[in-house]
């Protein structure tokens, strides 16, 4: 009898020995699989195949996943083309553009995206904010806090020279004054893009209606077209109040925007 139970024994032993590094090998593949890397490289050839059902829930799960990069945005922006849903399309590449503002592809496929939906570019604010923006245009949200912090320090590095050389008065006067105008433009910049990802919204419908009061049966004030963007200024249960580029307000149902930072 404890013969009959030693060769049991030694039979299973022997599987187990055989079926863990099977098991492992098995686990290790699966978690390569579902790796970053693997995911966007077989969203990229689901997109390369024309399908961008796929390619799209592809990207998305990476988002999902707490992933984001200007190249995975970009590449959902044109899997969101290809599939004729413009308005998601100009959200994705909005988004890219706060990783890769200077990207040549990114700008084309943009400006190509709001031409087929017969939109031009418009700028929300006044005349100071346009210019700090031609200004910092390039700059994204890391480079200007980098930039600032940098400043900062040369800025306190001079005032504290200032107290112990006197003859270095003299020549730092304006370097400090540009400096000071240099870090109030940046920290001007870099809010104004902070507030514009907080605050703005595409229209992914093909149209918005846009009413005097969050109510359905209210009288619609003007229309929104696909991919137009908008000023988030104020919530309601179910409803946005929204300001247009020239500066005209009402309010439309948020089912019909996406803002870039949800």
């Amino acid at each position: 009898m404890k013969e009959i139970h030693r060769v049991i024994f030694s039979v299973i032993f022997s599987i187990a020995i055989t079926l863990v590094p099977c098991l492992r090998n098995a686990l290790a593949q699966e978690a390569a699989s579902n790796s970053p890397g693997a995911l966007f490289y077989q969203a990229n050839i689901y997109y390369q195949e024309g399908k961008y059902d796929a390619a799209i829930k592809g990207y998305e799960r990476l988002i999902g996943q707490g992933l984001e990069s200007g190249n995975l945005y970009y590449n959902l922006g044109n899997s969101y083309f290809k599939k004729g849903e413009l308005g998601l399309s100009v959200l994705s590449y909005e988004r890219s553009k706060t990783f890769i503002p200077n990207d040549s592809d990114l700008r084309s496929n943009y400006d190509y995206t709001l031409q087929a939906l017969s939109l031009e570019p418009k700028f929300l604010g006044n005349w100071f904010e346009k210019v700090v923006y031609g200004l910092f245009q390039s700059a994204t949200i890391d480079s200007l806090t980098i930039l600032l912090s940098v400043v900062y320090i040369v800025l306190i590095i001079l005032f504290i020279l200032n107290l112990f050389l006197g003859t270095f008065k003299r020549f730092s006067g304006s370097v400090i004054c540009v400096l000071i105008v240099l870090f109030i433009l940046s920290a001007y910049a870099l809010n104004r893009k902070i507030n514009y990802l907080n605050k703005t919204a595409i229209v992914i419908s093909k149209e918005a209606d846009v009413k005097f009061e969050p109510l359905e049966n209210a009288t619609t004030y003007f229309k929104l077209s696909e991919g137009s963007q908008v000023e988030v200024v104020e919530k309601a249960e179910g409803w946005y109040k929204v300001r247009r580029f020239d500066k005209k307000l009402g309010w439309a149902n948020k089912s019909a925007f996406i803002k870039l930072i949800n």
